[in-house]
């Protein structure tokens, strides 16, 4: 029972244990039912259970015990760990498992065939597997072969099984031959170390032991039930994260990172903003064209990134989430777009605890149940006053609005066979989508329309597609408008490229509005105004509609139709504005009502003393 530099014990059974199981039916206390044993259920029992002792505890294979904690309040929940493949030795095709691809025959004296085995034509390569997550070497010739890869793996628990499958690949074949394995096994400890151990030469324990993440580890392991071949990798384990929201860090940057708030109340983790950007993708893959996007989830609100075009993307798009109390963790999925279905292309999950206010922090997270791929992330946790104080110094939530004018568009692709477009703007800010008029025929619309949406930081989306009467409209270009950082009622001007498409820019105005109490009055005369006009239109729309179906005029009724869309929206912008009005005007009461109540309080103090 050997332990591992005093922190952790491994235990194991010598030799394979006497097991027996005795399954019956009934009492044996009760006289008119004996018990009656089940024939073959207890042998079947005894099989299964003898089989999982020995692939577990019966030598070589080795359970690890942890030494009492020295802080037992703290509890690894995961963790980030750099594998490098570095080499393999001693490989002999004759001691390894699998058809061997090629063989020399020679004849012999008495005419017999004698098969000889060529080593140097071995073509191997190396999948990692941690968990879900597998990762692959490049192919490397010869009975030495070098790889020198490195792979960023994610650990979800404070244990995990780093499992190691040599391959061989054949040339001008498509299959695979197994030759071995090997596993590793890790573990963290109390005080912040790692203990690393694998099975050695003659069933013996090959342990290493990280005194603070950074720490390179270097292992020789021989490949399990062959006798030839051992594989040299590197390990570093990056940092461990902890259930109470600290991180483990490497030894320069200290030992371990606290919260700025306490995990024992939950209430303290409440009223904070989680910003999560998704910077860009590197090696992403798929069975046709990548055209990848970003699915998140966190708690019940899911966000999407736009599509792009490459295996190496770039979005820079940002999402943000309220701080949820009973769930740590972001999930995220991976697609590519296709045409009758969009396919997944990996898949993985980000432990959102202990954010430090103030900090980013910026990762490439490894992608799942696929052989390549990362996405690279940025997250940081704000406080809702600090989140609402940088944007441009507004003092409340929804305390203005975003007015958009989309003023025109040039030198779009052409999506109908004549050469031309029916373009028309689909905005997606947040949860709401508005869209504009459509122009018929042309490549250069004008559209100078106006939307507006309540200020809450939401990703300001365009999406310029094709109007169709009957097919599905066509994409020609999208693009995200930043405003963020714009100052309050300055309007901002300028000419955007759409992405996704060969060409085409779209001209737009925006100002972050802000207004003041004085000018209420005057508001309110023109939602009247504006209210009564929507109403007019409403009425003389359904007079149309009845005039053209009359008529059978489709081409109308189709054109009509987009009309009727446009005045919706305009509709539903109008009752966005006046719920932002309402909730201004209630902010204002009550900040007037906070200055009463302290003047008075002051007037009071001050008659006192007299």
């Amino acid at each position: 029972m050997p332990v591992l530099d005093g922190r952790a014990v491994l235990y194991s059974f010598v030799s394979t244990p006497d097991v027996r199981i005795g399954v019956a039916f009934g009492s044996g206390g009760s006289q008119s039912l004996p018990a009656t044993e089940l024939p073959g259920v207890s042998s079947w029992l005894v099989k299964v259970f003898t089989d999982t002792l020995i692939k577990t505890m019966v030598e070589p294979h080795r359970r690890c015990y942890s030494l009492p904690a020295v802080d037992l309040r703290k509890k690894a929940v995961g963790g980030i760990v750099y594998v490098s493949v570095i080499s393999a030795s001693n490989l002999s095709r004759s001691k390894l498992r699998g058809s061997p691809p090629r063989r020399e025959q020679s004849s012999s004296l008495n005419g017999s065939l004698v098969e000889n085995f060529d080593d140097n034509n071995l073509r191997t390569f190396v999948e990692v597997e941690l968990g879900q997550l597998t990762r692959r070497t490049a192919v490397s010739p010869g009975s030495s072969p070098r790889w020198d890869s490195t792979f960023n793996m994610v650990l979800h628990e404070e244990t995990g099984t780093l499992r190691l499958h040599l391959y061989n690949c054949p040339p001008n074949s498509v299959k695979f031959d197994f030759l071995a394995k090997c596993e590793i096994k890790m573990k963290y400890a109390a005080d912040d170390s790692t203990a690393f151990w694998a099975i050695g030469h003659d069933s013996g324990v090959i342990a290493k032991h990280a005194e603070f993440c950074g720490k390179e580890v270097e292992m020789v392991v021989p490949f399990e039930g062959v006798t030839s071949g051992e594989l040299t990798v590197k390990l570093v384990v990056k940092e461990w994260q902890f259930s109470d929201g600290s991180l483990s860090l490497n030894k320069f940057n200290g030992s371990s990172r606290k919260s700025t708030y306490s995990s024992s109340s939950p209430l303290s983790r409440t009223g904070r903003k989680i910003n999560v950007a998704i910077m860009e993708g590197k090696d992403l893959i798929s069975s046709g064209k990548c055209d990848p996007y970003v699915k998140l989830q966190y708690g019940k609100v899911l966000q999407k990134t736009r599509t792009a075009h490459t295996s190496n993307p770039f979005w820079n798009q940002k999402f943000e989430f309220d701080e949820i109390v009973d769930d740590g963790c972001l999930k995220i999925k991976c697609y590519s777009e296709e045409m009758f279905g969009d396919e997944n292309i990996g898949s993985a999950r980000v432990n959102l605890e202990g954010l430090l206010e103030g900090s980013i922090r910026d990762i490439w997270v490894p992608l799942e149940k696929v052989n390549s791929g990362e996405l690279r992330l940025q997250i940081d946790a704000v406080r809702v006053n600090d989140a609402e104080g940088s944007r441009g110094s507004v003092s409340g939530s929804f305390n203005g609005w975003i007015e958009l004018i989309l003023v025109e568009a040039k030198d779009l692709i052409a999506a109908d066979i004549i050469g031309t477009s029916d373009p028309y703007v689909r905005v997606q800010y947040g949860g709401l989508k508005k869209r504009t008029k459509v122009m018929y025929r042309t490549l250069n619309p004008q559209w100078n329309q106006t939307l507006e949406f309540p200020d809450d930081g939401s990703p300001l989306e365009l999406h310029v597609k094709d109007h169709n009467a009957l097919l599905p409209t066509s994409n020609i270009g999208d693009c995200v408008v930043e405003y963020q950082g714009l100052p309050p009622n300055q309007m901002y001007e300028k000419w955007i490229p759409l992405q996704g498409v060969k060409r085409g820019e779209i001209h737009v105005r925006i100002t972050r509005k802000v207004p003041e109490l004085q000018t209420r009055s005057s508001l309110e005369a023109d939602a009247s105004f504006k209210s009564h006009q929507i109403s007019n239109q409403m009425k003389q729309f359904l007079i149309k509609f009845q005039s053209l179906i009359e008529d059978g005029n489709l081409e109308g009724l189709s054109t009509a139709l987009s009309e009727m869309q446009s005045l919706e929206d305009i509709q539903e912008e109008y009752m966005v504005q006046l719920e932002t009005e309402q909730m201004l005007l209630l902010n204002k009461i009550k900040e007037l009502g906070q200055e009463v109540m302290s003047s008075s309080s002051s007037l009071s103090r001050r008659s006192s003393r007299f």
